[in-house]
């Protein structure tokens, strides 16, 4: 029998490729391209119905907003009417300490 050659870590390789065939892969059927498209199906349908749940929330979340927008809106009027009347005091108390006779 003759030796293989030997590289330097001291394995053996070999000189010639392998004289086999591969074993052929036959198609089993239609049943994994089903059970895929099942899976598919039913994935898709639990993102369908979480994406259906981010609607939702985010549809309250705008209402909220809109909610809080109008109260912000309504204490920012409330601000400048109380400012408007806070001048016209200042101006009124103002104008009277100055004409008073002393």
């Amino acid at each position: 029998m003759a030796k293989s050659p030997r590289n330097e870590s001291g394995e053996s390789v070999p000189t010639s490729f392998a004289e086999t065939t591969p074993k052929a892969y036959t198609q089993s059927g239609h049943d994994f391209t089903l059970q895929a498209v099942m899976e598919m199906q039913r994935t898709l349908g639990e993102m369908s119905s979480k994406l259906d749940r981010v609607v939702a929330d985010v549809k309250s979340h705008g209402d909220k907003l809109d909610t809080i927008r109008s109260q912000i809106s309504f204490v920012k009027g409330g601000l400048w009417v109380l400012g408007a009347l806070v001048a016209f005091a200042i101006t009124g108390v103002t104008a009277y300490l100055r004409y008073v006779p002393r």
